[in-house]
């Protein structure tokens, strides 16, 4: 389950389809990425996705290791961002997922991506 899971979420950002991002999630679904606050449910996701869209052509996702443990999903992996402005910036992430009737709970992105905004 981990895999098709993970394939569909990174598949989606890689796209830029937040819709069907959103269809992983469940409907009060946490979401936090690096520094910035938490942010809750799929109006609130698409809202954040929102802002950080505009800024990149593409994000891509080298997954180097992925480890579950019950509902529990933590995977080690590379992020590739592509600015429009032709800068980028790859840096190391570790995601931990939270399951719930098959969808996202909680996604939690621990990474610095300042690199990807300077």
């Amino acid at each position: 389950m981990s895999m098709e899971i993970l394939n569909r979420l990174f598949s989606a950002v890689e796209n830029n389809d937040v819709d069907s991002y959103l269809t992983c999630f469940n409907e009060n679904a946490e979401y936090k990425a690096g520094n910035y606050p938490a942010v809750y449910g799929h109006a609130a996701i698409k809202a954040f996705a929102g802002q950080v869209i505009p800024i990149f052509d593409k994000v891509e996702h080298k997954v180097k290791n992925t480890w579950q443990n019950g509902n529990v999903i933590v995977s080690e992996l590379e992020l590739t961002y592509h600015r429009k402005d032709g800068k980028v910036a790859t840096v190391p992430c570790v995601d931990i997922i939270e399951l719930e009737n098959g969808k996202v709970k909680s996604l939690r992105a621990y990474l610095d991506a300042a690199p990807a905004f300077a």
